[in-house]
């Protein structure tokens, strides 16, 4: 019994986790995270400001088919989506693609503003069943997103440097794009069907 609590190591010191952040590698994350949160505020403050009876009907949840609704979700996610990437196949794309979030945000702001302020409570409850979890994941898309233009206009600025002799292959670059696409439609297809779930709710 003795030689056996004998073979039994008790290491000195518990082991540590480390968590590293690399600026330079996150930073486009970081700038979509500060643009969306500009573009809610924004977006707040303009309902605000420009209140109508014309602005309310187009934030109004409109009694339509779950097709029309993601066919009208994805043709805006997915044109927000292809400018970040055709942005990236610029030379100078990187520095204006960091604005996309912004619009994501305004849109939002619009949004939320519009429950908050004509629905009250069911407004909030609307606004964290619906708006928040899927504006989370819009936004996190785009993020990535931006992080794969921003290193492919990056490389392709290298290589039109005089004496670069890299070779540039999109191929890697279209796979993420592809993946990411495909969440996008799969987001716009689960956003549809929540709203037209809630759109009895919010209308009462």
């Amino acid at each position: 019994m003795e030689e056996k609590i004998k073979e039994i190591k008790i290491p000195s010191e518990s082991k540590k986790i480390n968590i590293e952040f690399n600026f330079e590698k996150d930073k486009y994350i970081i700038y979509s995270a500060v643009f969306y949160l500009c573009g809610l505020l924004i977006g707040s403050c303009l309902y605000k400001a420009v209140t109508s009876d014309a602005l309310d009907n187009i934030l109004k949840p409109k009694d339509v088919t779950l097709i029309n609704l993601f066919l009208s979700n994805m043709c805006l996610y997915m044109t927000l989506f292809l400018i970040v990437v055709f942005l990236g196949l610029c030379l100078i794309g990187y520095p204006i693609m960091n604005i996309i979030p912004a619009f994501l945000g305004i849109e939002y702001g619009l949004k939320i503003s519009y429950f908050f302020i004509n629905y009250s409570t069911k407004g909030v409850g609307y606004s964290i069943l619906m708006i928040a979890p899927f504006s989370a994941a819009f936004i996190t898309i785009i993020s990535y997103t931006l992080c794969i233009s921003a290193e492919m206009s990056k490389n392709l600025m290298e290589m039109t440097k005089e004496g670069s002799n890299g070779n540039f292959d999109i191929k890697p670059y279209l796979k993420k794009y592809a993946v990411l696409g495909s969440i996008i439609i799969a987001v716009s297809f689960a956003s549809a069907g929540v709203t037209i779930l809630l759109f009895s709710i919010v209308t009462i």
